[in-house]
């Protein structure tokens, strides 16, 4: 856990929070006409979460999951950033990973299932040994419920020392009572960062150590 807390307090010091893509060509299909181009390009600033999910991603070594998968634009910013011998896994229930190149799809490290729900324990155990999964990132239904229930079914499957991700911590709107999943992190007692300043300002991103 120390080394991933010296890590990410030094990347959060970093002020260029623009991907390095390893492979420019990986977001081709997405046209820099769209708003999806200037958040993945950290155009407005506000965007750096992209930058973090490669920076976490080059940092650990194993299996990373991806919870929740709409358009593929984190999907990519993980994938870049994969080493030879890691496993990705990107699930979400609605098939729209749009800005997913073919020879993602096709990589065998990757495996992209949008008939998945993130809560299906029998799924999960079927796919997963237990502590096996060394960073998480959860992006699915905005509340707190929600990432409290995902964590509840992940965390045998992770390892001891992995980092959990998790968007949105600050966004309220899609929660009829205003919970969102910054309960989450207030609760959380291990080492935490919000990073949402520069990285999803004002909906939030945060990081958590086991």
């Amino acid at each position: 856990m120390s080394n991933h807390s010296t890590f990410i307090n030094k990347i959060i010091k970093s002020k260029n929070k623009i991907v390095k893509w390893n492979n420019p060509d990986i977001i081709r299909l997405i046209s820099p006409a769209t708003e999806h181009y200037q958040y993945i390009t950290n155009a407005d600033g506000n965007h750096g979460y992209f930058w973090y999910l490669h920076k976490l991603t080059e940092h650990v070594e194993g299996t990373v999951v991806e919870l929740g998968n709409r358009r593929g634009c984190s999907t990519l910013a993980i994938y870049d950033a994969l080493k030879e011998g890691q496993k990705f896994y990107s699930f979400d229930i609605i098939n729209d990973c749009r800005y997913v190149t073919p020879e993602v799809k096709k990589d065998p490290r990757v495996t992209i299932n949008n008939n998945f729900d993130s809560l299906d324990r029998e799924k999960i155990d079927s796919t997963f040994e237990k502590r096996s999964i060394s960073m998480l990132f959860c992006d699915t239904i905005h509340t707190y419920e929600q990432i409290k229930a995902e964590y509840d079914v992940w965390e045998e499957y992770l390892t001891d020392d992995a980092i959990i991700v998790v968007d949105d911590i600050q966004d309220q709107t899609a929660s009829s009572d205003k919970r969102s999943k910054w309960k989450f992190h207030e609760e959380w007692d291990g080492v935490k960062f919000d990073v949402t300043k520069d990285a999803h300002n004002p909906t939030g991103f945060g990081i958590y150590l086991k």
